[in-house]
């Protein structure tokens, strides 16, 4: 009817006689303005799904570089897809007619109905995933893959965020050469990562640190605690998100970023966080070594959701977040998550480049044990063929509660599912215990409803970390395994712990001498990433091969423990024991303030350490800034070996001087050191150079209207609802937070611990 409707928009139409129902499609202007673009950036966000519009703007790019080298740039970045919040999605293009009747065999105008609910249950899915689908393979092939082909022009890597998108992140993510991530939840990290792991990439990144708490309340500790969770998630490229380049001559604060974590030389940490970047510096030198080690390959059932009516017409993908929420393949994630298995996720694309060596399941360069359907109803003709192809070569693929029971889609559905019933006729279950299992070739399917009883029926490798109250990851090497391992209690962990990387294999065993020859560890290291102490680990290995390392990890610290296949020539690693022999340190304290503001308070000696802004006056009350605490003591009369040095509870950071020498720079949130007996003379001195939060000057400021937002295109919305006004963050409110050394200061004998298990 289009050739109806007038240059006014009128449609001049007569329905005939009988029951009729008309469709207006139309595309409009969404509205999207790119999110708080630089100067001259302004406009709208671009239509991702159009070819040409990919080309007109890289266009402007090479504009702008013409005639510069650019050699120098390592890497082009791609925000996450944030177009989501659109009007109306940004869920067209103009040419979608044409494209889709080319990839999916028909004219989608004759089945509007469908499109938009009005047909019955099963024809609206399968028009609907069609339609989906489209807009994620023009997503994927007209923005993300010709992005990477225009920056391979420059020479340059692609560092992208696909998260968000309304197509596959996976696929989007294996496009580029650094997938990235962001968030606080490790199955959201996953999808990165798995795309890096999958299709053999060395790096997945992360923007870290975005939102972790309101503003200028972050200390180095908080973000401490968020990087490790990345690399639990198999991050091993961390990106800060809140770095903010200000001029020297701003005034206090600077020029902020609108994120909450502000990482700049106007906080107070800023002289002791160095000792946060060499610990992440020192974790990712291990998690960029080697190769992946993860065991079980999950299927992304993204066609489930593609296939699922109602709602608006395009869903965006994020981790678990609205889409998956409540599903078996939440459910299994998490499951695996809390049981010790390793797993990465894979995309039907993925898996169409997989192959099979032995019984082992390779991509991207990496082995994996299993395959593992996560009771996803609908799956394509191709990736069935596929998984059928690599258990007859030894694959091994294991089905939660059910096999898929159709194709999705609506295009040549006949035939695929003609397909899907020849495929489905070649698996026959037995019932074999707990589980079934159907033998096809060199491999097999196992079916079951109980995730332990499938997984160990396919003999798959699982750790026994989380029961001792720890997480991990592990990586392997050419010689040997590497673990980051983290205790994310609040509680010390002192314990021996199976490591199953790579178990011994006793065959040849001789109880008298050991072990004549074996495959497995022959030493096993420890590195503490903070302190940067490293050493040989105490180990074991029973006679069924099960290595065991002594671990002791303070609240929320990590260790890397690495095992070789050979013998290193290493001194011990230190480990300690607390006797009972300790004593406090009483003071009295000379305290100095030493640089910040708005104005130093006077010098003042205390007998009893509490929060500086307790003391009396509003100077200290107000005060953003380092301290230096400085008493002295005697030497202890106890003898020991070492002495553990311990500040209690410290506002924000600690750098810790003993008779002019620096011991060590604590970041917390454990403030603990220890001092080798033979650094201590008959009398002491010890300083502590302490920074606290930007808070209390902030609040100060905004309690007497003193200006410093003044930052283009975003004022500093708050984190929190509580510390808005008008929509804009205000700590006006806020009460001085707690500051300096506020816990007694201990000293406690140490010896080298028992370590016989």
């Amino acid at each position: 009817l289009t050739k109806n409707v007038d240059a006014s928009g009128k449609l001049n139409w007569t329905a005939p006689k009988g029951k009729w129902t008309l469709y207006a499609l139309f595309t409009g202007l969404h509205g999207k303005m790119v999110e708080r673009a630089a100067p001259g950036g302004e406009g709208y966000a671009i239509d991702h799904f159009s070819a040409k519009a990919s080309a007109d703007y890289f266009k402007r790019f090479d504009e702008a570089f013409k005639g510069h080298d650019i050699s120098y740039l390592r890497a082009f970045f791609n925000d996450s897809y944030e177009v989501d919040d659109a009007r109306g999605q940004s869920n067209w293009t103009s040419a979608f007619f044409d494209e889709f009747k080319k990839r999916k065999g028909y004219d989608l105008k004759n089945y509007l109905n469908a499109l938009f609910g009005k047909s019955n249950e099963d024809m609206n899915s399968r028009v609907l995933y069609d339609y989906r689908s489209v807009i994620d393979e023009l997503l994927l092939e007209h923005f993300t893959i010709a992005w990477k082909k225009w920056a391979t022009t420059k020479s340059a890597m692609v560092r992208n965020q696909s998260h968000g998108s309304p197509a596959n992140t996976l696929d989007l993510y294996s496009a580029v050469d650094i997938p990235e991530t962001e968030g606080t939840d490790i199955l959201r990290f996953k999808f990165a990562t798995s795309a890096a792991n999958v299709t053999g990439k060395p790096l997945a990144s992360s923007e870290s640190a975005t939102w972790l708490n309101e503003h200028f309340l972050s200390s180095w500790a908080d973000v401490k605690k968020a990087i490790d969770l990345y690399f639990l998630g198999g991050v091993n490229h961390i990106f800060y998100h809140g770095t903010a380049y200000s001029p020297a001559e701003a005034p206090w604060p600077g020029w902020l970023f609108y994120a909450a974590v502000h990482f700049q030389p106007t906080n107070p940490q800023w002289k002791d966080f160095k000792t946060l970047n060499d610990y992440i510096t020192r974790v990712q030198s291990f998690l960029q070594e080697g190769r992946p080690d993860n065991d079980v390959l999950v299927y992304y059932p993204i066609i489930d959701r593609y296939s699922q009516t109602g709602g608006e017409l395009l869903q965006h993908f994020d981790g678990m977040e609205r889409n998956f929420t409540g599903s078996d393949f939440e459910h299994v994630s998490k499951w695996m998550l809390d049981n010790d298995y390793t797993f990465d996720f894979f995309s039907d694309r993925q898996l169409q480049r997989m192959s099979v060596t032995g019984n082992a399941i390779v991509s991207g360069g990496n082995k994996y044990q299993i395959i593992l359907l996560p009771a996803n109803k609908f799956i394509s003709e191709k990736t069935f063929q596929k998984l059928v192809d690599l258990a007859k070569g030894g694959a091994t693929i294991i089905v939660y509660k059910s096999m898929p029971t159709d194709v999705p889609g609506f295009s040549q559905l006949d035939n695929r599912r003609k397909l899907f019933k020849q495929l489905n006729m070649q698996l026959n279950f037995q019932s074999q215990g707990k589980v079934k299992k159907a033998t096809i070739g060199k491999g097999a399917f196992y079916l079951g409803d109980d995730l332990g009883n499938i997984l160990a029926a396919a003999n798959t490798r699982k750790e026994a970390l989380l029961g001792k109250g720890l997480q991990f990851i592990r990586r392997k090497n050419t010689d040997g395994t590497t673990y980051f391992i983290t205790n994310r209690s609040d509680k010390a962990f002192d314990d021996w712990v199976p490591i199953n990387g790579n178990p011994v294999n006793m065959a040849a065993f001789d109880t008298a001498t050991g072990p004549v020859s074996l495959t497995g560890p022959i030493s096993v290291a420890l590195f503490d990433a903070m302190t940067g102490n490293t050493g040989q680990a105490v180990w074991t290995v029973s006679l069924s091969g099960q290595v065991n390392a002594r671990l002791q990890l303070q609240p929320f610290g990590s260790v890397i423990v690495r095992t070789y296949h050979k013998k290193i020539t290493a001194p011990p690693y230190p480990y300690w024991q607390r006797s009972e022999q300790s004593q406090q340190i009483n003071g009295p304290w000379t305290v100095e303030f030493l640089s910040g503001g708005p104005v130093l308070p006077a010098k003042a000696i205390v007998s009893k350490l509490s929060s500086w802004t307790e003391w009396g006056g509003e100077d200290v009350k107000n005060f953003s800034g380092t301290v230096r605490y400085s008493t002295t003591f005697q030497k202890p009369a106890a003898d020991a070996a070492a002495w553990l040095l311990d500040f209690g509870q410290v506002h924000e950071t600690a750098e810790v001087l003993l008779n002019g020498k620096k011991l060590a720079t604590l970041i917390g949130p454990v403030f603990q050191t220890v001092i080798h007996s033979s650094l201590l003379k008959e009398n002491n001195t010890l300083e502590i150079v302490v920074a606290n939060l930007m808070a209390n000057r902030i609040a100060y400021m905004d309690r007497n209207n003193i200006p410093w937002k003044i930052f283009y295109n975003t004022n500093m919305p708050a984190r929190r609802r509580e510390n808005a006004k008008n929509g804009i963050f205000t700590a006006a409110e806020w009460k001085p937070m707690p500051s300096g050394l506020v816990g007694d200061v201990r000293l406690t004998a140490l010896q080298m611990p028992s370590l016989n298990k």
